[in-house]
């Protein structure tokens, strides 16, 4: 009975742990397994579709009327690949579950950030758990998941080079810049926090002559930094667009318009638990840097960028959440490794199995089927008013929404969308006339896409659509629960 009570006692914690562990895991997973309600991944398969079949990337636009012939920049051309490539053999689950891997990866990335600091596990888990949960609107098919995976890895790379003497695997960032270039624009994100780096490596290696003097070991040499930081930069040149995709950052940063209409480009309400986090997991990072009263530029620095791109776009938060959990264990790591826990490769393997099975019964308890799925999306896109406008064989030009444009271009091909997702083709001002119209605004019926339509796809409950039901020169034709089908009626 003793011995039986000694082994329970030595085994509760491994039990304990490795419970904490899958749930852990668990997070981001159950987060990810939700329908594909994304409005941007259709105008992606669309893409990726057409690089599929020319084994090319497109430089003008060829999918709206509104833009077309302009030149296209399409920097997430690999990304676009990769999910067509996924839906054409798995359907609409493939797109999910890539999801819900990457969400894993990701986990698993941050969660390699914070324990190289060898935090009680408690704390190690509760760290990783609230950045996890903070994530949990970005948990949908979109570039941004190998964002985020890559800037974990390249936080974990520039703080084991920070605080050893391996100099080295700094040489990995290259590879990672030129993979992340061709996946996500955001890499410049990257190359902000490698170039802060590279400031503060100066400052802690010539910054005696103005007063400044490091108070901690510091291991990192300028000139190799900027050796790194250069080839970096060539590496992301190394995409079909070359030194176009600087040229989209520039064209980005000119857009405001965006910032105020779409989504997921708004700041952060704060009616949702995920915003909260950002803000305790911000002062608390705040706090730990404070609370050390030595100054630490690359710290304090990469905080400040983090707390301005998320709290100005809500989509951002990642780079704060994973910024601030790093801030924390780092500045949080004891002299000594203080009750770190190790798995066992069997536990590992063990607690794998179980995340794994945890999701497959999962996605039984919430009928995750390709049927399941496709209904849901009958039930927030056109799927039926396509139907009708192709059994009818009615002829553009075609004027939609911005929701809508995206699922118009993959389900409705041989008609060209006048707005979609594609912010960097129509600009602040293509943008705001569309919502305008949509929204019944001023001067609405002098849209010039809408003078030369022929065929209105609409949402029932827009504005718009209320509109031309009662105008002379419009009919619907067609009406369901949640759309309209409307042509224009041309007088001689």
């Amino acid at each position: 009975m003793r011995d039986f009570i000694a082994i329970l006692k030595k085994t509760e914690p491994i039990v304990r742990w490795s419970a904490l562990l899958v749930l852990l895991y668990l997070i981001p997973s159950f987060q990810a397994m939700l329908p594909i309600d994304d409005p941007d991944i259709w105008w992606r398969l669309r893409t990726g579709e057409w690089i599929v079949e020319n084994h090319a990337v497109p430089v003008k636009d060829f999918l709206s009327t509104q833009s077309a012939g302009k030149p296209w920049i399409e920097y997430s051309w690999a990304f676009e690949a990769l999910v067509y490539a996924l839906h054409a053999k798995f359907g609409l689950l493939g797109l999910l579950y890539f999801v819900v891997a990457m969400a894993l990866i990701i986990a698993f990335a941050t969660h390699m950030l914070v324990r190289r600091a060898h935090l009680p596990f408690s704390l190690e888990i509760a760290l990783v758990a609230l950045a996890l949960a903070g994530m949990k609107g970005l948990m949908t098919p979109r570039p941004w998941l190998f964002t985020i995976l890559f800037f974990s890895i390249e936080l974990t790379i520039i703080a084991e080079a920070r605080h050893s003497n391996n100099n080295r695997i700094l040489w990995i960032l290259p590879v990672l810049f030129f993979l992340w270039a061709n996946v996500h624009i955001q890499f410049i994100y990257g190359l902000a926090a490698l170039f802060l780096l590279l400031a503060d490596a100066f400052l802690a290696t010539y910054g005696a002559s103005i007063g400044y003097k490091t108070t901690v070991p510091y291991y990192l040499v300028p000139k190799q930094l900027l050796l790194v930081a250069l080839i970096c930069i060539g590496a992301t040149m190394l995409t079909p667009y070359h030194y176009l995709l600087y040229q989209q950052i520039f064209e980005y940063t000119g857009l405001s318009g965006a910032f105020q209409n779409i989504a997921e480009l708004l700041p952060m309400f704060f009616r949702s638990p995920d915003n909260w986090i950002v803000l305790f997991l911000t002062l608390t990072a705040a706090f730990v840097l404070g609370w050390q009263r030595t100054w630490l530029p690359y710290h304090t620095s990469l905080l400040l960028m983090g707390a301005f791109v998320a709290f100005r776009v809500r989509r951002d938060a990642w780079f704060l959440l994973i910024v601030a959990v790093w801030i924390i264990s780092d500045r949080l790591r004891p002299p000594h490794h203080v009750n770190s826990f190790q798995l066992s490769s069997r536990q590992i393997v063990i607690s794998a199995v179980a995340v794994g099975l945890a999701i497959y019964f999962f996605a039984i308890h919430r009928q995750i089927t390709e049927e399941h799925l496709q209904t849901e999306v009958e039930t927030q896109y056109p799927l039926k008013a396509v139907s009708y406008v192709k059994s009818n064989k009615l002829s553009g030009p075609l004027f939609n929404d911005y929701d809508w444009g995206g699922f118009l271009i993959w389900s409705l091909r041989e008609l060209p969308v006048s707005v979609d997702g594609r912010l960097n083709l129509y600009g602040d001002e293509g943008l705001g006339r569309s919502l305008n119209t949509w929204r019944g605004g001023p001067h609405w019926d002098s849209d010039s896409n809408l003078l030369k339509a022929n065929l209105i796809i609409a949402q029932k409950d827009r504005p718009l659509t209320s509109l031309l039901r009662l105008h002379p020169h419009y009919k619907i034709v067609y009406e369901d629960n949640i759309s309209a089908v409307i042509v224009r009626i041309r007088r001689n």
